[in-house]
């Protein structure tokens, strides 16, 4: 049966029109990329050296479920000199990382989630109550989910759209928003496991999934990995995703190919990536007919990781949404077995004798 995709082309789209008529004209950065090659993984993606110093605030309680904001200040430290200079004055407000907890009934003896959400998505009330918190509560889990780089609070100040800084044809801009929001969830990861150390396991949507495929590919802290509809082939994103037309017109008018992008992200090693944590460990729910995310793609990469479990489901990128509780339920089955067997995190007593980062806000 055809599934159709005509809501993957139509949010492209939508997408596309807000962000060439609306969005910010992208500065071709392409002679500063060489700053990222020639590194070592560790270099390009350094772990973070402190558990922060967090700021918890009730956000709101519902019976069964409570929020929390947890907030503190990202030690990320941009490698491209010119960066720099923006990153410490104009894009201040995405230096202040951002996550909300989310505590169902029933989490205090259960492992906890990491969750990374998709690109540009707004973080509206419904989604946190609707979403994350039904699925705190179908799981009986503890979910903390972090703002991306300039996404949500974290957005400078004259941006009209969450995120629409986030991944663009300013690749010095989009390769550190990467590199910041992998190093902002590992200290997130740091400051969850000193505070307590029962086990994370990292999941995250779309966008989120591939930089919950990052992670799984430089810690080695969590306990288990649910990438969601995702890869994490960065050239293969940029080239497929309707929502990234814009980026890709602007990088050809630059003069770069999606074949100059693959050649860039070969370079700096990304492809050679490969998980630390045990493939069996790695839960992956994928769309057969995504647009965004191409099938062949996710395939290629499951048979290289010696993937499992992977679950498919007959949907377009965006008619998986109408999975979604199904996907929770699956979710809440990996987290129970987890639950079970009762794991331990390895490392959790060295991250929590680290020394704590000061100045936190």
């Amino acid at each position: 049966m055809a599934i159709p995709t005509h809501l993957d082309d139509l949010t492209g789209l939508f997408t596309d029109a807000a962000l060439h008529f609306l969005g910010p004209r992208p500065r071709d950065t392409r002679e500063q990329l060489h700053v990222y090659e020639g590194l070592s993984v560790d270099e390009l993606f350094p772990a973070p050296g402190v558990v922060p110093v967090a700021t918890v605030s009730p956000r709101w309680q519902l019976p069964g479920l409570a929020s929390e904001d947890v907030v503190f200040r990202s030690t990320h430290e941009p490698l491209a000199p010119g960066y720099r200079r923006s990153f410490e004055s104009a894009y201040d407000e995405t230096r202040t990382v951002y996550a909300r907890r989310l505590r169902g009934r029933g989490h205090e003896e259960r492992p906890r989630i990491l969750y990374i959400h998709g690109f540009m998505q707004p973080e509206t009330v419904l989604e946190e109550i609707g979403m994350v918190g039904a699925s705190a509560l179908r799981m009986g889990v503890e979910i903390v989910q972090v703002q991306p780089a300039f996404h949500g609070r974290r957005s400078p100040s004259g941006t009209i759209f969450g995120g629409e800084l986030f991944w663009t044809a300013d690749l010095v801009r989009s390769f550190e928003a990467l590199r910041q929001t992998l190093h902002d969830a590992r200290t997130l990861l740091s400051w969850m496991l000193a505070e307590d150390p029962r086990p994370v396991g990292v999941a995250g949507l779309s966008l989120g999934g591939a930089l919950t495929l990052g992670l799984t590919c430089l810690e080695e802290r969590f306990a288990f990995s649910m990438p969601i509809i995702a890869h994490m082939d960065l050239a293969a994103m940029v080239r497929d995703a309707p929502v990234l037309h814009t980026m890709r017109r602007q990088l050809a008018a630059f003069g770069w190919s999606p074949d100059d992008f693959r050649g860039f992200v070969e370079r700096i090693g990304w492809y050679g990536l490969r998980p630390r944590i045990p493939a069996d460990r790695i839960h992956l729910f994928a769309a057969s007919s995504d647009r965004f995310f191409d099938r062949d793609v996710v395939d290629r990469m499951s048979r290289d990781w010696g993937l499992s479990d992977v679950r498919w489901y007959d949907a377009s990128h965006m008619g998986f949404l109408v999975h979604l509780p199904s996907v929770v339920g699956e979710m809440a089955r990996i987290v129970q077995g987890y639950a079970d067997a009762r794991p331990t995190s390895p490392v959790a007593h060295d991250v929590a004798t680290a020394p704590r980062a000061a100045g936190g806000r």
